[in-house]
């Protein structure tokens, strides 16, 4: 198989509600039981990632509210007429924290909500499998990133004394409508 090409479908949006939210965000974050990931590959501070998916996470009930519109908006660009988020959560990364490459699978898009990324170092990085670069996007504080979710990308390693806090969900669009 020769592979020419390999074109990518991404998208950003500013979440206008984040300045209003993100105190109560981090809030409801802080009441979910201290938990940390940690592997060859993953060294996150505080994830509930490994929790039961029916461990009770209010923090989504909020965020899920907010991110809502802009989905359907996305639905709409995609000429879909249904989406599903498949399932949510967070990560939060402190000095030394770092997520290796990766994919997420079982989804066709992933998404990256920045709650805190004080740095711009901090921003998610992405492998271009056929140019052997890696390529960031201008992300802020704030930002939803929606992209397919076989796309390979990391969080590098936080070498400052900052806090980047990420809510991250999977997502599927259904049902095209042209």
């Amino acid at each position: 198989m020769i592979i020419k090409k390999l074109e990518s479908y991404y998208i950003i949006n500013k979440i206008k509600e984040h300045e209003k939210n993100k105190d109560k965000l981090l809030k409801l974050i802080e009441n979910i039981p201290k938990t940390s990931v940690q592997s060859k590959r993953e060294n996150i501070n505080h994830s509930d990632w490994n929790l039961p998916k029916d461990f009770k996470r209010d923090y989504l009930v909020l965020f899920y509210d907010i991110v809502k519109h802009y989905m359907n908006d996305i639905m709409k660009s995609l000429h879909c007429s249904k989406w599903d988020i498949r399932n949510g959560w967070f990560q939060q990364y402190t000095k030394n924290n770092k997520h290796e490459w990766h994919v997420h699978q079982h989804t066709n898009f992933s998404n990256i909500y920045y709650l805190e990324m004080p740095d711009q170092n901090m921003k998610t990085e992405f492998y271009n499998i056929l140019t052997k670069e890696i390529i960031t996007f201008d992300l802020k504080e704030g930002d939803l990133l929606t992209f397919p979710g076989h796309l390979l990308h990391r969080s590098k390693t936080i070498n400052t004394l900052n806090r980047k806090t990420i809510i991250s969900f999977n997502s599927n669009f259904m049902d095209v409508t042209l």
